[in-house]
């Protein structure tokens, strides 16, 4: 009978404390586990060790990285060096094969090609590749002038002017000092150095062998202008003006020198020409407007 009362007690015992403990849910629940101070502990650690652990990889890769640039460097340096040498061989095995042209007709064609090449490359301003084309035409004929002048051209294009300035130099001594396009072209180099007395002699020299070209004229035109000897470079574009009666260009610098001489009825004149033969020439207006103003 005790035992039967002591186990109904106990019953009733744990009834009571699984009913504290249901009571006790919600509140349970709601505790932050991360304010615990061992949990705390426990995160702080975790993040120290996390740290270290990520401030040794990154160490780690430093050095590693350090270690390797030397071999990275050395590698560039090696592999360039091969590329380097294989342009020289692939330049000389094309060099040899042009070389092995027998046929003068074969010769002529192949020149041909490379010319036309070498102006789309200079066209386009690939002026590395417009350069080896050319040495490649010269390699086949070393007295080829076209070459020589498209060269001094690539070199006046990178304004390297002592090698343009060397291949043209070279080419009159190739045409016995008989050549106006050689001397026009010294004459731009110079101009573009700002030797306009230099210029100006290379561009009489030029007209001296050829006096029926505009271009020679209109040049040394440019450069008396320039030189601020206005009357100089009036008549000379008038000399271009009769080689060329309808040329735009030659018509546009005669009416910007009568407008600086302040000349309006010369500047009326080269105008009502230019609209004549260019109507649709976007400074029309413009050319009209500073006239008018004189």
């Amino acid at each position: 009978m005790i035992d039967i009362i002591l186990i109904i007690f106990g019953v009733l015992a744990l009834v009571f404390i699984v009913f504290k403990v249901v009571q006790k849910v919600p509140n349970l629940t709601n505790i932050n586990v991360d304010s615990l101070p061992e949990t705390r502990v426990r995160k702080q650690k975790d993040a120290i060790l996390k740290g270290r652990l990520q401030r040794s990889w990154y160490d780690l890769w430093l050095r590693a990285k350090d270690l390797s640039e030397p071999v990275q460097d050395k590698f560039n340096n090696v592999f360039r060096q091969y590329y380097q040498k294989l342009k020289t061989i692939e330049k000389d095995l094309r060099r040899r094969g042009h070389k092995q042209l027998t046929s003068s007709v074969d010769k002529l064609q192949t020149v041909d090609v490379l010319l036309v090449d070498s102006k789309q490359y200079i066209n386009s301003e690939e002026y590395e590749k417009a350069e080896e084309t050319l040495l490649d035409i010269l390699n086949i004929d070393q007295h080829n002038a076209e070459a020589y002048m498209l060269l001094a051209e690539v070199y006046r294009c990178r304004k390297e002017y002592v090698q343009a300035k060397e291949t043209l130099q070279y080419l009159l001594k190739l045409t016995h000092d008989d050549d106006a396009a050689v001397y026009s072209s010294l004459g731009n180099i110079a101009k573009e150095r700002g030797n306009l007395k230099q210029a100006e002699e290379d561009y009489l020299k030029s007209i001296s062998l050829s006096d029926d070209n505009y271009f020679y004229f209109l040049n040394l035109a440019e450069v008396y202008l320039d030189l601020e000897e206005q009357e100089k470079a009036l008549e000379v574009a008038q000399r271009a003006l009769l080689l060329s009666p309808n040329n735009p260009k030659v018509l546009d610098f005669l009416i910007d020198i009568s407008i600086i001489m302040a000349d309006y009825e010369l500047g009326k004149q080269y105008l009502d020409k230019l609209r004549e033969v260019n109507p649709e020439n976007q400074k029309i207006s413009e050319l009209q407007e500073r006239i008018d103003n004189l």
